[in-house]
């Protein structure tokens, strides 16, 4: 028999851009509802570290998943996942996802995974709306991890697949790439409509805590070099999104414009549903973002982020070497490789184009400082 305790559906859409949401009454719709953060770093710029990094509420240095070539190295005797704090607390949990390494396979009553390329959008629609029904039907609380990957495969199949790292067919044409992506995109949306549309026939009791985010942006053509993502640390990579929505419990219509990283979603959680942090785990680096909700604090937070890029001018499949330190207002980058930095005004220069390195010596020194405790 169930309790008073929520469902929990962690819903990730796949390479969602940030600058895309003013497009789409859905999502004016759900900040209605609930709390937008719109102001959130993921800590990887792919799929597989950014993951890892939700659901555990820590860096990749922390929970060893920093690199493409990393899946294998999660810290499983060490790291408490979400999924074992709410397995450990009654939850029966679900994932479905389109690559079974994507998620840490800790705690996991199934852990499914689909072929994003023969099933489609329509076909992932259908899928997982069989999925929460059966889930819904069940008489104890679920926790579902389900992730869309249209976005994905289509930029995979008619970009990555498609054009070279420094193709002219591709770079200097952005307006075209743009409008391309912007299809995929549609497709994307109308699955979630159609998502939320039998979430919320299902949930009468409307007892469904809903997080829905995106692990990464991705690019269209801004860097050459970067086709789409896990290259570079460049904001429209790096910039990403989230909604928390619980009826009757979170606030509704709630904007929360501080600087956060996805590592404070995991912890968020743990803090709305009452699971304590255990002494035996290695410690959450992740913070709640409850005080933000409320009001309480209104501070940005120093993210990190960092890539091993898989393709590229400087490939670095198994260990991260572009890393890099952000507020609100800069960003310092450094690559390992060959050395360099890059230092950025995100307020006058939000394309990062103008590299400030040796121009503003007191906020380089600043940032370095906070960049050395992660390298």
């Amino acid at each position: 028999m169930k309790n008073n305790k929520p469902n929990i559906i962690f819903w990730v859409i796949d390479q969602f851009r940030l600058d895309r949401l003013k497009n789409y009454p859905l999502f004016d719709k759900l900040q209605r509802e609930g709390i937008f953060f719109s102001e959130m770093t993921t800590y990887a710029p792919y799929t597989l570290a950014s993951l890892h990094a939700m659901l555990s509420g820590m860096y990749g240095i922390e929970n060893g998943v920093d690199a493409y070539y990393s899946a294998l190295r999660f810290d499983k005797e060490h790291c408490c996942t979400l999924t074992k704090y709410l397995k450990e607390n009654g939850y029966y949990t679900y994932a479905d996802t389109f690559n079974k390494l994507f998620v840490p396979p800790q705690a996991f009553d199934v852990l499914d995974f689909y072929d994003e390329y023969t099933l489609g959008n329509e076909g992932i629609l259908e899928r997982h709306k069989k999925i929460l029904n059966k889930l819904y039907d069940r008489d104890d609380n679920f926790f579902l991890f389900m992730h869309h990957s249209y976005n994905h495969a289509m930029v995979v199949q008619n970009v990555i697949k498609v054009f070279s790292d420094f193709d002219e067919r591709y770079f200097g044409h952005k307006e075209k790439n743009a409008k391309r992506y912007d299809s995929y995109v549609d497709e994307t949306v109308h699955y979630m409509e159609e998502v939320k549309k039998e979430i919320e026939r299902l949930d009468q009791n409307k007892n469904t805590f809903l997080i829905i985010c995106t692990d990464h942006g991705g690019g269209i053509g801004e860097k050459p070099g970067e086709k789409a993502y896990g290259i570079y640390v460049y904001d429209y990579t790096l910039k990403v999104w989230c909604y928390m929505v619980y009826p009757n419990v979170l606030p509704s219509g709630v904007r929360v414009d501080s600087l956060v990283r996805n590592i404070d979603i995991m912890p968020t959680v743990l803090d709305i549903v009452g699971i304590t942090q255990k002494d035996n785990c290695k410690k959450i680096y992740g913070q709640s973002m409850s005080p933000l909700i409320t009001g309480e604090k209104k501070e940005d937070r120093i993210c990190f982020s960092e890539t091993s890029p898989l393709t590229g001018p400087q490939p670095s499949p198994d260990k991260p070497s572009i890393k890099c330190v952000r507020t609100k207002e800069w960003k310092l980058i450094y690559n390992l490789i060959d050395k360099k930095k890059e230092l950025y005004n995100l307020i006058n220069d939000p394309e990062e184009i103008n590299n400030l390195t040796g121009q503003q010596p007191e906020i380089e020194q600043q940032l370095w400082g906070e960049l050395k405790k992660y390298l």
